[in-house]
């Protein structure tokens, strides 16, 4: 704990302690909240430069040509005579002309009429260019989207595939994190070899679009592949195990296919965001706020952190979701937890009235995060980005369920591990229904408003209609890790 509140240390040099030279200091701010801010330079007095002489100071008054005039039409109507006291109470010298008196009155009020007239005029005026500006960059963004997205689309050497807009139920996607390093280097965040997909993720929404549930795959998972086409048209044999992760080498579709003979749910579009995106995202809506049980000392990822809560943005913040040896013992389990608190913080962020009422940051939010992801060729279409954004626009924080796939060390090598089936079997059988899913400690869906659900233990079996499927939401047993959306529990 630094003098100024939690601190986190950024290492582009792994494997330095301590700190090295790229120093970020997280203070506390308004409402208790840590902000990232650059440790002042010895250089610098009071941490500012000084301001040069004779450099001017910037005007206090924001509108100081509205305000003239405002303050002019004020005082045409009660500014006093220019002449003194005493002449003025002096009977005139001279016998005013016929209709003088009523003439320099109406030319009075004419002023006072020209000048409010003028506010009004440029009041329209602004509001005018403020629709067609709003409707602009709203237009600007959208095609911006689409064309980036256009750029990096990727489709099946058979063509095969459908667009999203035409889909009236459920909506499966498979979300991937590349570590393919695209505008990066190996020495920045450690090495690696083909492109990859460390973070994987499978998200599905229901028919009724009131419910979300996003499944995090460990990397290590072992899982039979079945035959693929890579996007140039060469065949992949299929495989009796293999590590999810490197299913990415061989183009999404690969991995694509793995996951839904895997699931048994039909996955027809993917989403493949590098790490660009990440940095790029974050710096957009200003940071992510995580909160962490215990320091973090990572050499290989140069990430040091204290206990504690931090906005992380930038290269921060992919250092943050890389890390593995930060958290619990290392493995790639203890940094889904991480990811999930990261995550279920982003979706705060961006659906807060903070976020959606900024159009820059609206705009720095979809231009950086569809320049960062690679889509099959039917989700980049106009049509499915609108189906996708209403699909997604309507689930309540609470009701997006986050959770991590089941597994247990494979029997081959410890190093891996394999879906539990028993658990994994009841997750997919539940979201092939179309049925939510809960934690222990949260309300079951669809339960009468004050009617607690009955209690069931563990291992009770869940209830099935007559061809087999479930008919009834599954309640998670306290041995699947996860959370929703709205959660703010600290990573550990």
């Amino acid at each position: 704990m630094g003098r100024n509140g939690p601190e986190i240390y950024l290492n582009r040099q792994n494997g330095q302690w301590p700190p090295p030279t790229r120093r970020f200091a997280i203070r506390p701010g308004p409402r208790d909240i840590g902000t990232c801010s650059r440790v002042s330079s010895p250089s610098r007095v009071g941490g500012q430069h000084p301001r040069p002489r004779g450099t001017m100071k910037r005007p206090t008054d924001p509108h100081p040509v509205i305000e003239t005039l405002l303050d002019g039409a004020d005082d045409d109507a009660a500014r006093p005579s220019p002449r003194s006291p005493s002449r003025a109470s002096a009977p005139s010298a001279r016998r005013p002309r016929a209709g003088e008196g009523r003439h320099v009155s109406r030319r009075r009020r004419t002023s006072s009429k020209f000048v409010r007239r003028r506010i009004m005029v440029a009041a329209a005026a602004a509001v005018c260019v403020t629709m067609v500006a709003g409707i602009s960059f709203v237009s600007a963004t959208y095609f911006q989207v689409v064309g980036n997205l256009a750029d990096n689309a990727v489709g099946r050497a058979d063509g095969t595939g459908t667009e999203i807009s035409g889909w009236d139920g459920a909506v499966n996607i498979l979300i991937m994190g590349s570590d393919s390093r695209d505008g990066q280097t190996s020495a920045d965040y450690g090495e690696a070899g083909g492109a990859r997909s460390d973070v994987m993720m499978l998200l599905h929404v229901s028919a009724d679009r009131e419910d979300a549930t996003l499944i995090s795959i460990p990397r290590d998972t072992m899982l039979p592949t079945p035959e693929c086409t890579t996007p140039a048209g060469d065949i992949v044999p299929a495989q009796e195990a293999a590590q999810i992760n490197g299913a990415l080498e061989n183009g999404p579709f690969c991995s694509l296919d793995t996951i839904r003979a895997f699931t048994g749910l039909p996955i027809d579009h993917f989403i493949v965001v590098g790490f660009d995106g990440v940095i790029g995202i974050t710096e957009a809506i200003g940071g992510v706020d995580v909160c962490v049980e215990n320091d973090i000392a990572d050499d290989y990822s140069g990430l040091y952190m204290t206990a504690g809560t931090h906005t992380l943005k930038g290269e921060a913040a992919l250092a943050f979701l890389r890390t593995r040896h930060g958290f619990a013992d290392g493995s790639d389990l203890g940094r889904i937890q991480a990811q999930q608190a990261f995550l279920a913080s982003l979706a705060r962020k961006v659906t807060s009235a903070g976020t959606l009422t900024n159009p820059g940051a609206l705009y720095g939010l979809a231009d950086s995060a569809s320049k960062a992801m690679t889509v099959d060729e039917a989700l980049a279409q106009p049509s499915s980005l609108v189906a996708l954004a209403q699909t997604l626009s309507n689930v309540d924080l609470s009701r997006i369920v986050m959770l991590q796939l089941p597994v247990v060390p494979y029997w081959a090598d410890p190093n891996r591990v394999e879906p539990l089936t028993e658990e994994t079997d009841a997750i997919f059988a539940t979201l092939r229904a179309d049925l939510p899913l809960s934690f222990q400690d949260d309300e079951a869906p669809d339960a009468p408003a004050g009617v607690a659900p009955e209690p069931q233990p563990d291992d009770a079996p869940q209830p099935e209609d007559a061809a087999g499927a479930p008919s009834e939401p599954l309640t998670l047993s306290d041995d699947i890790v996860g959370r929703t959306a709205e959660d703010t529990t600290c990573a550990s």
